[in-house]
């Protein structure tokens, strides 16, 4: 039976009773939730995965934070998904469930997931196969509530295999912007930062995440989406295991271009980092959704930050490949070219 910080998760979904109370497992003590309690919509969107889809719902309407509504936006072209919700959707009157009358792509559909939400004051996006403690919820709140100047709270997360094992060599990833001034801040996201796509799970502040675009149609949206949130506020770890990730999938420049877009707008033909460095100097610099000269300057200094760190990957995705994937030999034509030359020398 697989572990999971001393607890299967299996049995925490099924057993809530077993788990720690936010105040031990966040820092951050309950009563530090507010009288009038915020209102709080996660967002799941769907593109036909059924395998732990069951687990993923079951650990969200398990959380015992119980106050927020379960919006789910359904990609699919299959049917197992819708039948899989509504028979939840059945049995729990917080899940409201929408199916798109066409595919949307992986962005649209995020996208979707905020603008259909209403006007909550809390948001996050939750996967369709992913586990979730049951304390979750409760420590995010706890913790958004306790920082008004976060706009954005995640925990640290524990790597997970197909079968829900834990990954044995994967450490948890650890950052967090607490205490830090402005610069400090920008500095830390732009230079230190790794592993945004686990910081896009979090629970953000909505206002914030509006201002910052949602989610920007460029590769590597969740990249863009944390370098234009991190001018607005904190970022806020709660130093506690309460997200259980499942990879199940290899990435890739190729497969993201496929999964994000329908129809691949004409400018994903131009080197990324290109791309992105010019999306964050409009939405910053250019078309601030703050107008002043402080905040133009934050985002003046994110876009070349980001720029010059993803030089080294320009052509990457393409035949050519860039430095970095010559570098570690990411390309199939460039492992063939070093085991002919390791060959050569040891001949």
């Amino acid at each position: 039976m697989p572990l999971i910080t001393c607890i299967d998760h299996r049995s925490v979904i099924s057993n809530p009773k077993i788990s720690q109370t936010p105040a031990r497992l966040g820092g951050y003590p309950a009563n530090a939730v507010k009288a009038e309690k915020p209102q709080i919509v996660l967002g799941m969107p769907l593109y036909n995965q059924t395998q732990f889809l069951p687990e993923a719902v079951g650990s969200i309407l398990a959380q015992s934070y119980r106050d927020f509504k379960l919006l789910v936006v359904d990609d699919s072209t299959e049917t197992g998904p819708e039948k899989i919700i509504q028979r939840f959707a059945s049995q729990d009157s917080r899940i409201s469930y929408v199916k798109n009358t066409s595919r949307k792509g992986m962005i649209e559909n995020w996208q979707s997931c905020f603008q259909q939400a209403g006007n909550p004051d809390y948001f996050a996006w939750v996967s369709d196969h992913d586990v979730w403690h049951p304390a979750w919820l409760e420590s995010m709140v706890s913790a958004m509530n306790a920082n008004p100047e976060a706009v954005l709270v995640y925990p640290r997360c524990v790597f997970i295999d197909i079968e829900g094992r834990r990954h044995p060599k994967k450490r948890p990833f650890v950052f967090s912007t607490d205490g830090m001034n402005e610069a400090q801040r920008v500095r830390a996201v732009c230079r230190d930062a790794r592993k945004f796509g686990y910081m896009v799970y979090g629970l953000f502040r909505a206002d914030a995440l509006r201002q910052a675009g949602i989610f920007r149609r460029v590769l590597f949206p969740d990249v863009v989406l944390m370098h234009e949130l991190c001018i607005q506020g904190q970022f806020i770890q709660v130093e506690a295991e309460l997200w259980y990730r499942r990879k199940n999938a290899t990435f890739s420049v190729t497969r993201q271009k496929r999964s994000l877009f329908v129809r691949t707008p004409w400018y994903l033909h131009l080197p990324w980092p290109l791309v992105n460095a010019a999306a964050l100097a409009w939405n910053t610099i250019v078309q601030p959704p703050i107008r002043n000269l402080k905040f133009r300057y934050a985002g003046a200094k994110i876009a070349l930050i980001y720029l010059l760190r993803q030089l080294g990957r320009i052509g990457e995705g393409s035949c050519i490949g860039s430095y970095h994937e010559w570098r570690h030999a990411k390309k199939p034509w460039i492992k063939k070219l070093k085991k002919r030359l390791k060959n050569s020398r040891i001949s």
